[in-house]
């Protein structure tokens, strides 16, 4: 066990106080371990006496107060709009960055496509969309004119940042070519109608666990915005690291078996919608500037991540 875990397994008997248990011998067992230059975090998986599972998770990197706190109110609100969808959590400890939730079984969907032959993609993300429209319906906002400025300000700050040579990225020529034809096109996107909803905010493949149901973990806010936010973010991982590159039909992001399976699953808006339509492109140029922009600077999961990207761009700004 790690000094980490140690740790974590010294806030057991507070946390086990706070779910009404003696804490007791616990079986552990290690489940996640990440440790780079943002994120040190440890999961550990407890089976108490009475043969019940558990999750015990502490993020000891990012020390962010706020952060971590938004994270477990967007996970308790979750739970409580849809409890069948999200597991239950049982304790918090605040300070430390610590909590408690049941374990559930199931894979991610990252995992899960990883090992599945592709032409069985597009039913695996029905379900991934079924997850979410369900989530969507439970914490549903109202529908909302998109406005598409704020996320277009922001990228033109980028790329003047970029221009100027405050921020270094990776073939500097092309991201300011696709970027700057994305932003011409800004029009297309305003003045149409889109939906709200709470949003999971990190809904990357790892943070859905397919299993005989599907759940959501890691929530990082319980904000209301256009249902764009968690579907481009989803789906971009998917164009990044499990799409089959040749299979994407130019202008589009991911192939559109596996798009249209996945907004079936989902329900709740079409693949037109506009916030899914300017977030799902944003993203891509999102992950892009967020690299490295030198190989060598780049760790082994941050290059998997170019690999998918270089060529994902020649599909999405096909006129770039």
């Amino acid at each position: 066990m790690d000094e980490l875990s140690k740790r974590a397994m010294s806030l057991w008997p507070d946390l086990a106080g706070q779910m009404g248990m003696a804490p007791g011998a616990v079986q552990v067992a290690p489940l996640a371990r990440r440790q780079d230059a943002r994120v040190d975090m440890v999961a550990l998986l407890l089976r108490d006496a009475s043969g019940r599972d558990l999750v015990l998770k502490l993020q000891d990197r990012p020390k962010d107060a706020e952060e971590f706190a938004e994270a477990m109110q967007g996970h308790m609100r979750s739970f409580e709009a849809f409890s069948e969808g999200v597991p239950e959590l049982l304790a918090v400890d605040f300070d430390a960055q610590a909590c408690v939730m049941e374990w559930v079984a199931g894979d991610p969907l990252a995992t899960v496509l990883q090992e599945a032959p592709v032409e069985t993609h597009p039913g695996i993300m029905r379900q991934a969309g079924a997850w979410l429209g369900q989530f969507h319906r439970a914490t549903l906002g109202e529908p909302r004119v998109f406005q598409p400025k704020y996320t277009m300000d922001y990228l033109r700050d980028v790329v003047d940042e970029v221009k100027s040579g405050k921020r270094d990225v990776a073939e500097k020529r092309k991201f300011l070519s696709c970027a700057e034809g994305f932003l011409a096109r800004q029009h297309l996107y305003e003045g149409r109608r889109t939906q709200a909803a709470q949003t999971h905010g990190d809904l990357h493949m790892r943070n859905l666990l397919m299993g005989e149901q599907v759940k959501g973990i890691d929530f990082s806010a319980a904000r209301v915005v256009p249902v764009g936010h968690d579907i481009a973010r989803l789906l971009s991982d998917y164009a990044i690291l499990r799409a089959r590159h040749d299979d994407i039909r130019p202008g589009e992001v991911v192939p559109v078996e596996v798009r249209d399976a996945f907004f079936d699953g989902y329900g709740l808006v079409r693949p037109d919608d506009p916030s899914v339509q300017l977030l799902l492109r944003h993203r891509v140029l999102a992950e892009w500037w967020g690299l490295p922009a030198l190989g060598s600077e780049r760790s082994v999961a941050q290059e998997r991540r170019w690999l998918g990207i270089a060529p994902l761009v020649e599909k999405v700004f096909p006129e770039a």
